[in-house]
């Protein structure tokens, strides 16, 4: 996927308001309930802990979730294309009782860090954004650092890809191939994190989070909203906004007479070590 396509598909997240409201939603309706971000913590000592690098950071979803488990004075830094999420991402580093830094920038101020500098990176839901960044993120880990990614597995949403890909051979459209948000996932997912990052990473460690979104007749209107933002992750850029409501009214129709829908979403968390200069 050429770099001009991965940053139409990041620039859904530039609304802020938009983003939130996608979060909540898969909130509430996944079957999993458990905190990915505490799942990714768990057994891990952070307590010594005091510069911190967040990639991708957005308004602090992951750095909201280091309350209690750092050292208490510790630094963290984010780090995010969209400037907007500046204060937001104050917010959350000061709700977690620690002190905040906002870099506005995209990933080429890797490239500024002195290596060895941070005691722990993460990065959620965006290293596939960037994949080519893992061996910046070894070079400024500290030895003793670690760092925790967490991303999707494949086949990811796989009822609503299905779906769509279906509507769209009927119509001729993209018969075979993938979906944008496809394309965007085999950069860095579960079948291929650990061959990306075992070349720059001693120790590796994988935890699978197995969780699904379902949608009953009455929540329809929240599934029509994560549809409509997320749209371009899942429509191709030459199919027309008629076939989109096409697609969206026949799956009104599906959910009607099923009274529900179930979309796998299965994400893995990757804890890398022991950083190979």
């Amino acid at each position: 996927m050429s770099s001009k396509k991965v940053h139409k598909l990041a620039d859904v997240f530039a609304d802020v308001a938009t983003h939130k409201i996608v979060a909540n939603i898969i909130i509430t309706h996944s079957t999993n309930k458990s905190d990915i971000r505490e799942i990714a913590l768990e057994g891990l000592d952070l307590k010594s802990g005091r510069k911190i690098l967040d990639l991708g950071c957005g308004f602090g979803f992951f750095t909201r979730a280091l309350k209690g488990n750092v050292h208490p004075e510790a630094l963290v830094t984010g780090i995010d294309r969209f400037k907007e999420y500046e204060q937001l991402y104050i917010d959350s580093c000061k709700t977690s009782g620690l002190k905040g830094k906002f870099i506005g920038s995209d990933k080429s101020v890797l490239s500024e860090f002195d290596s060895n500098c941070f005691d722990i990176i993460l990065c959620s839901y965006a290293l596939y954004f960037f994949p080519d960044i893992i061996p910046q993120i070894s070079r400024i880990l500290k030895n003793d650092g670690v760092f925790i990614a967490i991303t999707h597995s494949k086949p990811h949403l796989k009822e609503l890809t299905s779906y769509i890909k279906n509507i769209l051979e009927i119509h001729n459209i993209n018969p075979g191939l993938n979906l944008p948000y496809e394309k965007l996932i085999n950069n860095f997912s579960d079948k291929n994190g650990y061959q990306l990052l075992s070349p720059w990473f001693e120790n590796i460690r994988k935890i699978e989070y197995k969780s699904s979104l379902v949608f009953s007749d009455k929540d329809f209107s929240d599934f029509i909203k994560f549809l409509r933002i997320k749209h371009s992750f899942f429509i191709p850029d030459n199919v027309e906004k008629e076939l989109i409501n096409i697609i969206i009214n026949q799956l009104r129709k599906d959910i009607q007479t099923k009274k529900r829908l179930k979309i796998t979403k299965d994400d893995i968390i990757f804890v890398s070590s022991q950083p190979l200069k």
